[in-house]
């Protein structure tokens, strides 16, 4: 695996083919020396061959003469010594020879020196003696001593030609063994030679397939890409362009050229062909804008309207930044992406919100007809029912004191309605102020406040320890007025009312948005009581608004207690929930960010 590692790793590759061309070169450079030496032996083998033969024939020469002056001596006969001169022509075209071949050689040069200087004497015994054989009256005994001082110069001359002959021969079987074992040195040379190349030849052409497999999937990945890129183009809305500043030539992709409703490459990318699709009144900002960032390199962002060629009006972003390519010119690249819903859904938002504003302006006015223009007429009733009650309430019939009571306990009502909506609408559009509170300095105030509904219930009022938290304190005061006016309400007969409020720890298994939330980031306060409960079923119902569990008339209510609560603690950007059972009581938990 590390070895396919380094075989892909192209560094590797590389440095083991220097590596291995180095060997090579090495070993070529040793295979041309050897050559070189091989040569030279061949030559040197050749030379004391030749030298050898050259030798040779100057004794073949020799002897011939020898020979041919014998059989003169013996028969007379001229025809022996017709060729004398021409074979001593030869002698010396053969010591031309030697002399060349033995030209490098200082000892050979000297033996063939002395080795002419013999010879030469010896054509002088070879004249002396013909000279006393062709005499009138020969001298036999001269003749025979001359003849002897020949023969006997003619073998010690041979004896020297045939030591250096030997000499040579000698030579040759040195070099002849030099060169077999020069030869075999290059056999193996060349063998390394010709495995080293086919090595560096086979690791270069498979790398070269790995390369052109890693290259080919290089290649198909772009494709895909690149048609994933066009696609995303599509999805997205948006097209992408490019300017070379070098060559002032510009590049659409294809979803830019659908961006204006047209097919791919309708047209040749340029400043002057795109121009004729941008809306006249925004033609001279686009183009001022663009034209200025190519001088002064800066990013460009442009809002501005296409028409379409079917007169549709497309609004589009357009932005563009600088870099330089791979040759180091500077190129723009940018996209532009559709905004024409955006825009659309913008102004749509825009005219919802004005609408949204005549809404709440009007709303604020129905909660100041509510908190004013309402009350009055309804305190003026339950004035004269009060008066009528003290004063006249012997002068009306029984059947008339049952109406005046309906009517008693409906204005009632309505001003129980009346003063839940004013404070539903004040958790909306009341300023959101926070600020450290003490919650336990605030429950001891509320339950002062509802002194009088506790003592009614003869309810005990439990108070743990409860934190200094960022809240909005008048919306926290009107929860626990909420909430422990709840539990009063909504005790069970015959039972005194127990109420315990107190902070805790959150359970690690607590949820909120689908996230675990803990002690860091929350606080927990819990508001318990005895009170006749519900079922589980019903706990998310409770907090909407105008949704009452229980419709007898002898819980009065307006269904908005509740609603306040969960609106206040969204303000504060936690949450409420509760857990129920019936007879048993309730347990309201609420969780408020420990970081406003």
């Amino acid at each position: 695996m590390k070895l396919a590692k380094l075989y892909k790793n192209s560094q590797v590759f590389k440095i083991a083919l220097g590596i291995a061309i180095v060997v090579v070169g090495y070993i070529a450079s040793v295979f041309y020396t050897q050559m070189q030496s091989l040569d030279s032996s061949v030559n040197l083998i050749s030379n004391a061959t030749e030298t050898q033969l050259e030798l040779e024939k100057v004794l073949s020469i020799i002897s011939i003469y020898e020979t041919n002056l014998r059989s003169y001596i013996i028969t007379k006969d001229e025809s022996y010594l017709e060729n004398r001169f021409l074979r001593k022509g030869e002698i010396e075209t053969n010591f031309k020879r030697i002399n060349k071949l033995v030209a490098n050689n200082p000892v050979r040069v000297k033996d063939v020196k002395k080795l002419k200087e013999l010879i030469d004497y010896r054509f002088a015994l070879f004249r002396e003696t013909l000279l006393l054989a062709k005499s009138k009256n020969p001298n036999s005994l001269l003749l025979n001593a001359k003849l002897r001082e020949s023969n006997n110069f003619t073998e010690s001359m041979k004896n020297f030609v045939y030591k250096t002959i030997n000499a040579e021969g000698d030579k040759v079987k040195i070099h002849n063994d030099n060169h077999q074992f020069e030869l075999q040195d290059s056999i193996i040379s060349a063998f390394l030679l010709v495995i080293l190349s086919l090595l560096i030849l086979l690791l270069s052409f498979n790398k070269m397939n790995v390369d052109i497999d890693v290259l080919k999937k290089t290649n198909d990945e772009l494709k895909f890409l690149n048609h994933s890129f066009n696609e995303a183009e599509k999805i997205a809305g948006f097209g992408h362009w490019k300017i070379n500043l070098e060559t002032d030539t510009y590049s659409f992709s294809d979803n830019f050229f659908r961006l204006l409703g047209l097919e791919p490459q309708s047209f040749v990318p340029s400043l002057e062909n795109i121009s004729k699709y941008i809306h006249p009144d925004d033609i001279d900002y686009v183009t001022q804008m663009h034209l200025d960032s190519l001088n002064t390199y800066k990013p460009t962002s442009l809002m501005y309207r296409f028409v379409l060629p079917n007169g549709d009006l497309k609004y589009v972003m357009s932005v563009g930044n600088f870099t330089q390519n791979g040759k180091g010119e500077m190129v723009k690249t940018g996209v532009n992406y559709d905004m024409t819903d955006q825009f659309k859904k913008t102004l749509e938002l825009e005219e919802n919100n004005k609408e949204l504003k005549i809404i709440n302006e009007e709303l604020e006015s129905f909660n100041n007809i509510v908190s004013h223009d309402l009350q009055e007429p309804l305190h003026k009733i339950q004035m004269f029912v009060s008066r009528i009650e003290s004063q006249e309430i012997d002068l009306i019939t029984d059947q008339g004191k049952i109406y005046f009571s309906k009517i008693k306990t409906s204005a009632n009502k309505m001003q129980t309605l009346l003063i839940d909506l004013v404070n539903y609408s004040r958790t909306i559009k009341g300023d959101k102020v926070f600020e450290a509170t003490n919650l336990k300095e605030l429950v001891l105030q509320v339950v002062d406040d509802l002194s009088s509904n506790i003592e009614e219930k003869q309810a005990k009022i439990s108070i743990g320890e409860l934190p200094i938290v960022k809240v909005i304190s008048f919306q926290m005061e009107q929860l626990f007025i909420n909430l422990i006016s709840n539990s009063l309400k909504y005790s069970q007969e015959n039972v005194a009312s127990e109420i315990s409020i107190f902070s805790e720890k959150i359970d690690k298994n607590e949820v909120f948005n689908n996230e675990i939330i803990s002690n860091e980031d929350y606080y927990k306060i819990v508001v318990k009581d005895n009170g006749i409960g519900f079922k589980q079923e019903y706990s998310e119902k409770i907090f909407v608004l105008f949704q009452r569990l229980e419709t007898s008339s002898k819980y009065s209510g307006t269904g908005l207690g509740l609603a306040i609560c969960k609106r206040i603690i969204d303000n504060h950007d936690g949450f409420i929930k509760v857990v129920s059972e019936p007879n048993v009581g309730s347990v309201f938990s609420f969780f408020i960010p420990k970081k406003v």
